[in-house]
């Protein structure tokens, strides 16, 4: 609510009551105003808002909530204490797991992968983890009860942190590869790419057009 002087000649669409309390040559009007009329006669309140972005799409930071890791909380609550170090590594595998009542093998999941690089330290207890790695690439398939993925990925160096399903990471790398799954659908080539989900974003050479209902 709100008491302001007007002209005559003043509008404004949002007033929803008003009472004249003094005329003559300077008139005094009681308003009453809201914003709901406004904001509901935005357009972008009801259509996809197109956001263009020239930054690189790589991130150097990021923070997030993961569906998928707060599932995996099933696989890791009761994981016991460990910690690895390793200067110069290269390795690659598959495996398959599932059905047993051991952390790391609940849920259904099988994959191969190959990785290399320079320097990493790991440490992780029950939902908790961190690692620290210099220069790295790995590549890796795996499917399991929450979805399917192929990626590559090349890393100058990172360093992660999380906590069941929340996540925070510092870092430079360009993924390569697609996904399928309940975090949505994604495929990227060296920062060119396109993903479906709650954000849908296109991504060329760097810059990304995205577009999220609001």
């Amino acid at each position: 609510m709100s008491a302001k002087r007007v002209h005559e000649h003043d509008e404004d669409p949002n007033i929803i009551f008003t009472k004249r309390l003094r005329g003559g040559k300077h008139p005094i009007d009681f308003n009453v105003s809201s914003d709901i009329n406004r904001n509901l006669c935005r357009k972008e309140t009801w259509e996809c808002k197109m956001e263009t972005s020239k930054k690189p799409s790589v991130q150097l930071l990021s923070a997030n909530i993961d569906l998928v890791d707060t599932i995996n909380i099933i696989d890791t609550f009761d994981r016991a204490k460990d910690t690895t170090k390793e200067g110069k590594y290269a390795r690659r595998g598959k495996y398959k797991s599932g059905g047993k009542d051991e952390p790391g093998k609940r849920l259904p999941k099988s994959g191969v992968y190959a990785e290399a690089g320079v320097g990493r330290a790991r440490a992780e207890l029950s939902v908790l983890e961190a690692e620290a790695k210099g220069p790295n690439v790995t590549a890796g398939a795996e499917a399991n009860a929450t979805g399917v993925a192929a990626m590559a990925r090349a890393e100058v160096a990172s360093a992660s942190a999380k906590a069941g399903p929340v996540g925070v990471k510092v870092g430079l790398g360009v993924d390569t590869g697609a996904s399928v799954g309940l975090n949505g659908v994604e495929v990227k080539v060296l920062g060119t790419g396109i993903s479906f989900g709650p954000k849908t974003s296109v991504s060329l050479l760097g810059s990304e057009v995205s577009c999220s209902v609001m």
